[in-house]
């Protein structure tokens, strides 16, 4: 596996610390809260009653309920659905109606809210899953086309971003004439045959439901396809602003392709005509290669996984970039360290760092934030005086402010000046709740760094 981790973070374990905003939780601990009276119950859907001091977030928009924000848990009306029901009503905790979700008692995000109702509605209702998921699956499809996407220049984009087109756990990747799910918890597990339908229904000749692989045990998923349908392509060559780049449905990384930095790979290009790039942790080399598309004189691609080295390779040599596209299978500090050290006298102008995902959970995060203050000052060290550094983070715990001051930190320990020029995310096929925080995962950072 290549040391490019899986990107989507979101529900393993408890969501800690902090670290940037946290979920709703409630206070988990204290008095019982008193039932509300005359609160609404439904035939084949739970009622879920909120703690008061979740409520705020919650109708702001924050997606995830854990444990401890929720005071009651009532059963479905007819007791035979009370086993496999898995939607539920959500209430404040003087009965007003919030919206409606999935519930999963075994994990510490109970409920994930599917849709919040109308202010002030009287008597709410629950639409089937179906039902909402095809109400979703349009949403998403129209905010795509109404942003042109897929854009002219790629046939791939990320169809549906999980909390943040209301389908939570769920992520729809667009490939060439077909598309991958990816499904990271039990209720989008239970969403999936639908969407698959709907996007066999709009045009998809394959499709291919996978879990992500690093859910909850919570979840009870196992890894790997859960259906199929169409001929699906054990490797399929999306086109990405003039490269052609290989992709693996069945099996790759996550969906196969990293669509949440594919309007930053295009952009970072136009920093890369003359300069000697190191594309470190770059997998398919994604990166590395829209820069030798745009002129770079000479490209590092460095990866600790194999089999990320030769997807690499692989893209190159379609893209006939063998002549100045190089992949090595090395540890990227190591690397850095090399050159940063005078051993390796190859210094680039540019360094990109798009490392795994460090915090993982909520209790490694300062050891996290330590690994990317090591890696960014190693890296810093490594440029000229003027040189570019490129520094991505996937790890959702940690957030936007936070990044900037570890890249504060990164420079004082590396005794450089930085000039940040510029904070960037994913393109507008990932959006997301502003109340959300956990779900803007990925930050990149684009920086100057001189002498003092």
């Amino acid at each position: 596996m290549s040391n490019r981790e899986g990107r989507k973070g979101g529900h393993r374990g408890r969501r800690g610390g902090h670290r940037g905003r946290r979920g709703p939780r409630g206070s988990g601990r204290g008095a019982v809260l008193p039932l509300p009276e005359g609160i609404q119950r439904f035939a084949k859907a739970w009622t879920v009653v909120l703690t008061p001091s979740t409520l705020n977030l919650v109708t702001a928009g924050h997606p995830w309920l854990y444990s401890g924000a929720v005071a009651h848990t009532l059963p479905p009306l007819d007791s035979a659905a009370a086993e496999s029901a898995i939607q539920c009503g959500v209430f404040g905790p003087d009965g007003e109606a919030i919206g409606h979700g999935v519930l999963n008692q075994k994990s510490q995000i109970r409920v994930r809210i599917l849709a919040l109702w109308p202010k002030a509605i009287e008597t709410p209702t629950i639409p089937s899953l179906a039902e909402h998921v095809t109400s979703a699956m349009q949403r998403a499809h129209a905010l795509r086309e109404a942003f042109g996407l897929p854009a002219p220049q790629t046939d791939a984009m990320r169809l549906v971003n999980s909390e943040g087109d209301g389908l939570p756990g769920l992520v729809v990747d667009q490939m060439s004439d077909g598309a991958v799910v990816l499904v990271s918890t039990a209720a989008a597990a239970q969403m999936a045959s639908t969407v698959e339908r709907w996007l066999v229904e709009h045009g998809a000749k394959w499709v291919v439901i996978r879990s992500a692989g690093d859910t909850h045990p919570s979840e009870e998923l196992a890894p790997g396809v859960i259906s199929q349908s169409g001929q699906v392509p054990s490797e399929v060559w999306i086109e990405h602003h003039g490269l052609k780049l290989r992709a693996e449905p069945l099996g790759g990384q996550k969906s196969g392709l990293y669509t949440d930095q594919f309007a930053n790979h295009v952009h970072v290009a136009q920093l890369c005509r003359d300069r000697n790039i190191l594309d470190c942790y770059s997998h398919g080399g994604g990166f590395g290669l829209h820069a030798a598309r745009a002129g770079a004189k000479a490209v590092r691609c460095v990866d600790a996984s194999q089999k990320a080295v030769d997807l690499c390779s692989a893209n190159a040599e379609r893209n006939d970039l063998t002549q100045q596209v190089q992949a090595w299978c090395a540890d990227a500090v190591h690397v850095l360290s090399d050159i940063a050290d005078g051993v390796d006298p190859n210094r680039p102008d540019l360094i990109i760092i798009d490392p795994p995902k460090f915090a993982t959970r909520a209790d490694v995060v300062d050891d996290a934030l330590r690994k990317y203050v090591h890696l960014n000052a190693t890296a810093m060290s490594a440029l000229p005086d003027g040189g570019i550094l490129v520094t991505c983070s996937c790890s959702g715990r940690i957030d936007q402010t936070h990044f900037v001051r570890m890249i504060a930190h990164a420079a004082r320990k590396a005794g450089r000046h930085v000039q940040l020029l510029e904070l960037r995310g994913p393109a507008a096929d990932h959006p997301s709740a502003p109340a959300h925080g956990e779900s803007r995962y990925l930050k990149v950072a684009i920086c100057r760094v001189t002498s003092r």
